[in-house]
């Protein structure tokens, strides 16, 4: 474990819940999707599991963890939820139903700052994977803790051998018919989630880098949606640029992976050049599949020029189509049909940035040129298997990532030099940390940390590899060595979003306030997707800052979607109290102390390098009542 996390141990009540065909919705209908989900999550499912005492873990793109101190509270919660879910979805087509699968078991878990980890949790989330969909699946222990207390029938399904789990799980489980048929269950108690020691702590820990893809259901978004603020760089003082995604014109279902990896390498390419700003993939890919105008999408995305196109492949042949567009005009600038090989594709990328970059740039160099040239692999294979693995990193889900880790390994047995390669692998052990999907987070961190410094042993220009690293030193808390990789990332991709917002942790633990504030404002300018875990860290640099306002702007708007989340409730209240705004400084800290009865003012800010912030930050809360 890192040298300033706090590991114990207690037992709980787990529940695991999935959405049933989560890529099927976000393949048809994703925006549609992502707003259902955001509707679900505020209206039903986060007021239930805070009325019986649940407390949210952890959120992927499809699926919650929650720890209870009581089973018959977790089996009440889930069946309510599910119950509520019949009822929503009763006027719904089932082509656009939101469907969850629900596993809970008891057992005995490491809680590792914001993390749980162990037997117990895998356990609850093998029995969600085998659960009926809309019904639910429990553990023997489960079962004999809940009969008698509850009106419930379940029915024995006998033992089942569940992946990576040696012994056999006995599974006792309710159709979504008993269910329905289940009288009302009320909650015995209005409970709030336990308190955890460290809050400032667990925040930055869980982080990283703020990238995640993140990667809670809300912070997934529209390019109207509300990101970081930023007010730095203009967009007249460099050509500003979004990359669409590329469309698939043949087999569209099994070759989208292939066209988003191209997109992704241009942006990527083009973001090497500091001449440009480039729309992260993040901001683009909410485009995917519409046809918006190209003054729209300036408007929206804040660019000058557009670049997009298609990708028509076969085993023998590949047609790449693509044009650059002047968003305010339409204007074609220009375009290019490229009808190659499949291993010719690396050159037509670099053919590809170097037009678009001396058309827009005007006269560069061959030094500067190269700088944006692909490395291409040894085998064309391995890089098939890249971009799969990032199509699958990109859904943030325990299966997804399982399937991400053997694509990586199988491109590095096929090409051992490829960088990217170890780079993707190393994202792979990182999110089994993040999402607490890995009982041992201490060796997956190290096979990370190794993973990251191979690759930039193969490519020290590789502005990924150095970034993956920044994140695993933030996660050690060795703030110099994240802050000389977030910064070589930064400069070798001046466009990317993700290692902004790295630098800008990196800066805020180890003192500098205003640099963190700097780099968080251009992450979001880029297209950041605020997590949870990035507005609680801005909003703290905000408060250190003495930039109030902006403080609880941001803060308010995170607290609409984490009403249980003691610490950015905590964040606020010393915001509102800095502001002179007492009466809300006491409701706010009110809020915490029920959230969080063993809330410490005094160990809030443990991260921060330098104790006179240690002292602000305790002061403001103390201002405010906590």
């Amino acid at each position: 474990m890192g040298k300033h996390e706090h590991v114990e141990r207690k037992l709980a009540a787990i529940l695991a819940a999935d959405i049933v065909g989560y890529s099927r919705l976000m393949g048809l209908d994703e925006v549609g999707t992502l707003r259902a989900i955001k509707s679900v999550r505020k209206d039903l499912v986060d007021a239930t599991i805070a009325a019986h005492g649940g407390r949210i873990v952890k959120t992927m793109g499809d699926g919650l963890l929650v720890d209870f101190p009581s089973v018959v509270d977790a089996v009440a919660c889930a069946v309510t939820i599910q119950r509520g879910m019949i009822r929503r979805n009763g006027d719904i087509g089932d082509d656009k139903r939101i469907v969850f699968r629900i596993g809970i078991n008891i057992g005995d878990i490491i809680i590792d700052e914001k993390d749980i980890f162990g037997d117990g949790v895998n356990i609850a989330a093998r029995l969600e994977s085998i659960c009926e969909p809309g019904g639910l699946c429990v553990s023997e222990i489960a079962c004999d803790q809940v009969r008698g207390k509850l009106p419930l029938r379940f029915v024995d399904g006998g033992e089942q051998q569940v992946k990576n789990i040696a012994r056999p799980v006995r599974v006792f489980a309710l159709s979504p018919q008993a269910i329905a048929e289940a009288p009302e269950l009320s909650a015995g108690r209005i409970a709030s989630p336990r308190s955890r020691r460290g809050a400032l702590v667990a925040g930055a820990l869980v982080l990283l880098l703020g990238v995640a893809a993140t990667t809670a259901w809300w912070a997934m978004r529209a390019p109207s949606s509300v990101q970081v603020a930023s007010t730095l760089m203009p967009s007249a003082a460099r050509p500003s640029i979004a990359v669409l995604p590329l469309v698939t014109l043949a087999d569209a279902g099994k070759e989208d992976y292939f066209a988003d990896g191209l997109t992704e390498d241009l942006i990527s390419a083009l973001g090497r050049f500091p001449e440009f700003i480039v729309r992260s993939r993040n901001a683009t890919f909410a485009y995917k599949g519409k046809t918006p105008r190209p003054d729209e999408i300036g408007r929206d995305l804040d660019v000058r020029y557009i670049v997009e196109g298609s990708v028509r492949r076969s085993p023998e042949r590949m047609r790449i189509s693509i044009r650059l567009t002047d968003a305010r005009g339409g204007a074609l600038l220009w375009s290019e049909n490229y009808d190659v090989a499949p291993n010719e594709v690396f050159s037509v990328q670099d053919e590809i940035t170097r037009r678009i970059a001396g058309t827009l740039a005007g006269r560069l160099t061959n030094l500067e040129l190269a700088k944006a040239a692909t490395k291409p692999p040894s085998n064309m294979e391995a890089y098939d298997a890249v971009l799969r693995g990032r199509d699958l990193l990109s859904r943030v889900n325990r299966t997804a990532n399982s399937q991400a880790r053997a694509l990586f390994k199988q491109a590095i047995e096929l090409d051992a030099g490829y960088g990217p390669a170890y780079v993707g692998l190393g994202r792979v052990e990182l999110n089994a940390v993040t999402q607490g999907w890995t009982a041992d987070p201490d060796a997956a961190l190290q096979r990370a940390a190794s993973l990251g410094q191979k690759a930039t042993a193969i490519d020290s220009t590789s502005a990924g590899a150095h970034s993956l690293l920044g994140s695993i030193y933030i996660r050690y808390a060795d703030y110099d060595r994240a802050l000389d990789e977030m910064r070589r990332a930064v400069e070798l991709n001046s466009s990317d979003p993700a290692s902004y917002a790295g630098l800008a942790t990196a800066l805020l633990w180890s003192g500098d306030v205003e640099g963190a504030v700097k780099n968080f404002e251009i992450s979001g300018k880029l297209g950041l997707i605020a997590s949870a875990n990035d507005t609680f860290i801005l909003g703290t640099a905000y408060v250190l800052a003495d930039r109030n306002d902006d403080a609880i702007r941001t803060l308010e708007g995170s607290i609409e979607r984490n009403k249980t989340d003691p610490y950015t409730n905590a964040i606020l209240a010393a915001a509102y109290a800095q502001a002179g705004r007492q009466p809300d400084a006491a409701r706010q800290a009110e809020t915490v102390r029920r959230l969080d009865a063993r809330f410490d003012s005094a160990e809030f800010g443990t991260l921060l390098r330098k104790p006179e912030l240690q002292g602000k930050l305790v002061a403001a809360l103390k201002k405010a009542g906590l």
